[in-house]
């Protein structure tokens, strides 16, 4: 079945993603440190600036996320589409004794909301990258935020978001080679992995969020520099991001000011860089000349166009240039002039290429033992999950006007 809209997939599927049901205040201050951490030190938010704040937020699903600006002292406009999840906001708030922070809960999309007031903050997280083109959503972000305001988004980055792609393609092939549903063969692959990291929410939810999820498709991913070309034309410029779209060893004048062509040009230039860092979720940085950036760039992007088709057809023709594509990239990384904190990041990145060859010349010989052995006990790849979420901080500029 295809859908418009990730909310329509959600209600089809009659789940939450991201329920983390938090029944006690310890899980909620649990959460919202955690949450402080993203906020403070990698997006360089005070939480100062919440208190009192307007806060529109878009797509909150059960509510997780508002009810922390809630404890910051923001108030609150919650849009979220899935009327699902309304029952559980108001519960989260009532539960919490932060109802009186709930100004509104509107069960628009983001398109269809309206409202006449002037927001301090808009936060959407997740979804963002499903609505599409992206200037509709800086569109509507520009029209609803003050001047100064700031938008926060978290979306799917198409050179991040690599190994998540690697793990639908291999879920694919084993449906396929098994006949298993979605759920048991996610299990029989990745239990194991899933186990080994920090979680929220429900395998089950990370199966259908993920491995099942339409929407998780190279096609919808939004490319960093782009994303911020469009911010930038829709008169926007970048406060913060994680990871860093600015060159943190750019070095200049500090009475000197850079046009904002000039800024997006050498943010353009660092994100190329660091191709292989959102890859492996390592600082894995390029510092060859530009000929070498390039072709790195361009074998990362040609990986990432094999392994979206891999998840229609997992022992389709693409298989062949992907596994060659994969050893090429081994020698890149052998061979390339790269930044590394230590040698363990090298190390680390070609254990999960070499780990990435084995499970897909297994796929290519149809031996499912082989694949379950490998996706279960390979250290490279239980430890690998890229860097497929990345955050942007647009803060509206004070002479900002919305484009027709």
């Amino acid at each position: 079945m295809a859908y418009d809209k990730l909310f329509q997939y959600y209600e089809k599927e009659q789940f939450l993603p991201t329920f983390g049901n938090f029944d006690s205040p310890a899980k909620l201050h649990e959460y919202a440190n955690a949450r402080r951490t993203i906020f403070v030190e990698k997006l360089m938010l005070p939480l100062q600036m919440f208190s009192g704040a307007r806060v529109l937020e878009f797509g909150p699903d059960t509510g997780e996320n508002a009810l922390v600006f809630a404890l910051w002292g923001a108030d609150l406009t919650l849009v979220e589409p899935n009327r699902r999840a309304h029952d559980q906001i108001a519960s989260y708030f009532q539960r919490f004794a932060l109802d009186g922070r709930l100004q509104r809960l509107s069960d628009d999309d983001l398109e269809g909301f309206k409202s006449d007031e002037a927001y301090d903050v808009i936060d959407a997280e997740g979804f963002i990258y499903t609505v599409q083109p992206a200037s509709l959503w800086l569109r509507v972000f520009n029209g609803h935020l003050r001047p100064g305001g700031h938008a926060i988004v978290s979306y799917y980055e198409p050179r991040g978001a690599f190994v998540e792609l690697v793990l639908k393609a291999i879920h694919a092939a084993c449906k396929a080679l098994t006949g298993l549903a979605p759920e048991a063969a996610a299990h029989l692959l990745y239990e194991a992995k899933w186990n080994a990291i920090p979680h929220t929410r429900a395998f089950g939810a990370w199966v259908r969020d993920v491995l099942e999820n339409p929407f998780v498709r190279l096609s919808y991913f939004l490319d960093a520099a782009a994303l911020c070309r469009m911010a930038d034309e829709h008169g926007f410029d970048l406060h913060a991001s994680w990871p860093l779209y600015r060159d943190a060893l750019d070095i200049y004048w500090h009475k000197k000011s850079l046009s904002a062509s000039e800024l997006l040009a050498r943010s353009s230039y660092h994100l190329k860089r660091s191709s292989l860092s959102f890859v492996s979720g390592r600082k894995v940085y390029l510092v060859g000349n530009a000929a070498e950036v390039d072709r790195c760039a361009k074998l990362v992007d040609g990986l990432l166009s094999d392994v979206d088709s891999l998840i229609e057809r997992p022992l389709g023709d693409r298989l062949l240039p992907f596994r060659s594509g994969l050893n090429e990239l081994k020698r890149m990384v052998q061979t390339a002039k790269l930044l590394v904190d230590d040698e363990a990041a090298l190390n680390d990145c070609e254990a999960l290429i070499a780990a990435l060859e084995a499970i897909f010349a297994a796929i290519a010989d149809k031996d499912v033992a082989e694949i379950v052995k490998l996706t279960n006990s390979n250290p490279a790849f239980l430890a690998a999950w890229g860097m497929p979420n990345h955050f942007l901080v647009l803060r509206k500029r004070f002479d900002a006007m919305l484009k027709a």
